[in-house]
This record gives structure tokens, C-alpha cells and sequence, in this order.
């Protein structure tokens, strides 16, 4: 099997397991707060990526690695997991998972266009069609197609969805200039961000113990939002 193939496989099988995941959002935001959310989901999916460091064997990796490429990693842990999906979660919770995610998921065309002057990567007439073509499915749908009514809508939540994107392409464009293991480097992104979310949560609405099925929902979207399909997405 040619490494294309392979990729474009591990990307389909990416891209499944986060579409079923704004229904996780929806149902697990109605019991934890965005940053509650996060804080549990981070836990599992850190336990997660450590797991599957320890099984690949790749904790010699984490110990050569050069101060740069930790304080790289650390630095993108920010981006992603802490400021991303406190601005998701956020979004989910403003709109409907029908609206969110086809907005949210506009984050490829943004890596696309982010890639031309921060990658030095060409733009092709194909990306500006695809592109016109996506954002145009994305504006009916947040219309519920009644072009130019969006009573539906809130303005925020839709905001946050669209920042959301920008904030996803930065921390993959910035993937690419860190030669650390990309799961090692995953695990190093949580590790770091876990006190920021961990302080977040503290402040907003305050730590307490998540309901089940909070909880459930949270374990759900560290492996399948967070800890596989970042793996797979990486790969």
C-alpha cells in the first residue's frame, strides 16, 4: 500500500470518528460546563496517549528530546488542548451540533489558505472553489436555508465556532516545525495544558464531581475527539 493511500485512509478513518462527536459535545454539555468538559476529557485522553506512548515504546523518545522541541510542544499545548476547545466547547454550547460542526469542520479550508504564507504552499483554483463551494454549504445550513435569516443562529456561538478554525489550522501548521514524535508530542501538548484547563475549570464554574453521564460523555470525547483520532490523524 503506497504512503497516499495509507494516509488518505487514516485521515477517512479520522474524519469518521470526529463526526460523530458533536452529538458527544451536545449531550455532555448538557451536564458540565465547556471548561468541565474539557478538564475531564484532557485527563482521559492524557491517559490515553501515555497508554499508547508505552505501547508503541516510544518513552526514550520523550527523553532525548531537545529543550526546543519540549518548549515548542508545551507552547502548541496552549493553542491546543487548552485555548481550542475551551473556544469549541463554548461554541457547542451556543448552537445546535448541526450548525457547530459543519463551521467548525471549515478548519481544513483555513489550514488550506493558512499553509500559502506561513508553509509557503501554492494555492490552486481548486482550493478557491472548493472553498466558495464549502463556505456556501456552511451559510445555508447556519440559515437553516432561509438565506439572510439566522434567528436560529446565535452570533457568538457562531463567532466562536469560526475562531475555532483558525485556532485548529495554527496548531497543525505548527505541528510541522517540530521534529518530536507526533504522539510524543501529543502527550507533551496535554501534559502541559492540563493546569491551565485544570486552573480554568477551577475559576469557571468551579471543580466538583461530574455526573455519569458527564462523565460517560467526557471519557467519550477524550478517546474519540482527542486521543485516537489524533493518533490516526497524525499518522
Amino acid at each position: 500500500m503506497s504512503d497516499q493511500r495509507r494516509a488518505t485512509l487514516y485521515a477517512l478513518a479520522a474524519v469518521l470518528a470526529w463526526s460523530t462527536v458533536a452529538t458527544a459535545f451536545k449531550l455532555s454539555l448538557r451536564h458540565l460546563a465547556p471548561s468541565e468538559l474539557l478538564l475531564h476529557a484532557c485527563v482521559v485522553s492524557l491517559l490515553f496517549l501515555a497508554g499508547a506512548v508505552t505501547v508503541q515504546g516510544k518513552w526514550p523518545l520523550l527523553r532525548g528530546a531537545t529543550a526546543r522541541q519540549l518548549l515548542l510542544a508545551a507552547g502548541l499545548g496552549v493553542i491546543n488542548p487548552f485555548v481550542y476547545y475551551l473556544v469549541l466547547f463554548a461554541a457547542y454550547d451556543r448552537l445546535p451540533a448541526q450548525v457547530a460542526q459543519p463551521v467548525n469542520f471549515t478548519w481544513a479550508l483555513v489550514l488550506t489558505y493558512l499553509s500559502v504564507p506561513l508553509l509557503k504552499q501554492r494555492l490552486h483554483w481548486r482550493d478557491i472553489v472548493a472553498g466558495v463551494i464549502c463556505y456556501g454549504g456552511v451559510f445555508v445550513i447556519t440559515s437553516g436555508g432561509r438565506l439572510g435569516h439566522f434567528a436560529g443562529a446565535d452570533p457568538l456561538g457562531l463567532a466562536l465556532a469560526l475562531i475555532s478554525t483558525v485556532f485548529w489550522a495554527l496548531y497543525w501548521i505548527g505541528n510541522t516545525r517540530n521534529r518530536l514524535d507526533p504522539v510524543v508530542g501529543l502527550l507533551v501538548n496535554f501534559a502541559c495544558a492540563l493546569p491551565l484547563v485544570l486552573i480554568a475549570a477551577a475559576i469557571s464554574p468551579g471543580l466538583r464531581l461530574p455526573p455519569l453521564a458527564g462523565w460517560l460523555g467526557a471519557v467519550y470525547v477524550g478517546i474519540f475527539e482527542m486521543g485516537l483520532t489524533f493518533v490516526l490523524w497524525l499518522s
